[in-house]
């Protein structure tokens, strides 16, 4: 074999290994060059969404549906007013909350006389009830936390501990479009109600919390007071269900709660989701399994230590809609308000349904790395 003849196959080996590279290389700068698309296509709908009103600052006209029982409602309607005043825009259109309806009229109202957004002052039920409205339009949703959890608020980023910066981003934030979640609850009279969650809708375990906090603890100790609920009911029985995702096959599970998650972040900083991500265009099903105190101590080090790593009595999966079947009835809770006891859900995401006023942490914008 002649020198040439000795260097064939080391030099091919090598070019080879050179077009490998240079092919994974294209490969990861044609999935950043697609990602980046998506991002400026989703940049674009919303520039048109907000395009689409081209109006000047003393022709928008802003509606307010605020929770007239929360302490700082007063000081609420005062920066609403200031800040439209400041800005040279009408007087605003505000509307009390009642606990027969907690803004799903009002809203409605608001559309009807014109408004440009519609400012949520309250707690998650009314933001969540503003929001079932204006889904599916352009009139944009401005959020003022005035809750016990404000966990749509904490999603998002919005300074929840800041009204008047708040106030300031619901008339001058940078809009952005969330996904909603679509729910059909089935009720065991066979009653059937339409739902929209923007954070995390479930059924067990959370929704007895939901339903037994008491309402002098949480006005005493906030959030705190829901740990003390969780306390009281963390050892109950798991319950029967039977689930399907997508066009999956169904599977019979006993769990302890059962969730459909928009967004994954709690209070205290509490990752409980992080992979829910509120314009991924997927919810999030987590089933809790636990069957003693050391399987529930293990879920708790994982949502607090933020472990990436799955544990078999707490599942993730995502999906764009799936099925719930109870075997008995059971308590279900939509953004932190107890709804009563369900024996199906059917959900289902609707991405990008929603124009929301100053998302601190959208998803979709971010920059490459």
């Amino acid at each position: 074999m002649n020198d040439a003849a000795v260097w064939i196959l080391p030099a091919a080996l090598v070019v080879v290994f050179v077009l490998l590279i240079i092919i994974a290389q294209l490969s990861s700068r044609l999935k950043k060059w697609k990602e980046r698309a998506t991002e400026l296509e989703h940049n674009i709908e919303v520039s048109s969404a907000v395009a689409a009103h081209p109006k000047k600052p003393h022709e928008r006209l802003v509606g307010v549906v605020i929770n007239v029982s929360k302490e700082d409602a007063d000081e609420v309607v005062r920066l609403v007013e200031a800040g439209c005043s400041a800005a040279g825009m009408p007087e605003p259109l505000i509307m009390a909350s009642s606990v027969e309806d907690p803004g799903y009229l009002m809203t409605r109202r608001a559309l009807e006389a014109g408004c440009d957004v519609v400012i949520a002052a309250g707690g998650d039920g009314t933001i969540r009830a503003v929001a079932s409205e204006l889904a599916g339009t352009d009139v944009a949703l401005g959020v003022l936390p005035l809750g016990t959890g404000n966990l749509f608020a904490r999603n998002i980023g919005l300074p929840y501990q800041d009204i008047a910066a708040c106030v300031d981003e619901a008339l001058h934030g940078q809009p952005h479009k969330v996904d909603t979640l679509q729910l059909s609850l089935e009720r065991p009279g066979g009653r059937k109600d339409h739902e929209v969650s923007l954070v995390i809708a479930g059924g067990g375990l959370d929704a007895e919390v939901m339903e037994d906090t008491r309402d002098v603890l949480k006005q005493r100790a906030g959030w705190l007071a829901y740990g003390e609920a969780g306390l009281r009911h963390i050892m109950g029985s798991r319950k029967t269900i039977t689930i399907q995702l997508d066009d999956g096959d169904p599977s019979t599970v006993r769990v302890r709660s059962v969730l459909l998650a928009n967004c994954g972040s709690l209070q205290a900083g509490i990752e409980l989701v992080p992979t829910a991500l509120f314009d991924d265009g997927h919810m999030d099903a987590v089933l809790l399994t636990p069957r003693h105190a050391w399987d529930w101590a293990r879920i708790l080090a994982k949502t607090t230590m933020r472990f990436s790593s799955e544990i078999p009595m707490m599942t993730v999966r995502q999906a764009v809609r799936g099925r719930i079947r109870m075997e008995e009835p059971l308590p279900f809770q939509i953004d932190g308000d107890a709804v009563g006891e369900v024996i199906s859900v059917k959900a289902e995401v609707a991405p990008l349904s929603l124009i929301v006023n100053g998302v601190q942490r959208a998803t979709l914008d971010k920059p490459d790395d």
